[in-house]
């Protein structure tokens, strides 16, 4: 199951916190039950919207990303970047 852009960045920011690391897309494909394939695609397009940063062994949340968190929107309507369909199945 693909989570949606939202829920994604919750749980990268949320393991990053707690275990004080990079995440890869092997670890949302883990968690979420999904392909690594698709987990690249969307951390690449988190990447794209200025969400994660690339670093050296994975992936770690923005400043934006945690300001976006902040706002509590919780999958509400929010425009981020306007092709999110390709990590969100529900679009496709």
């Amino acid at each position: 199951m693909t989570p949606s852009p939202y829920r994604l960045l919750e749980f990268v920011v949320g393991t990053y916190d707690d275990l004080d690391r990079p995440l890869t897309p092997a670890d949302a494909a883990t968690r979420f039950g999904m392909p690594r394939e698709r987990a690249d695609e969307c951390f690449d397009r988190l990447v794209e919207c200025a969400l994660l940063a690339r670093i050296d062994d994975g992936y770690r949340p923005t400043i934006t990303a945690r300001e976006l968190l902040e706002l509590n929107i919780d999958d509400e309507f929010v425009v981020v970047d306007a092709d999110l369909d390709e990590c969100d199945p529900d679009q496709q």
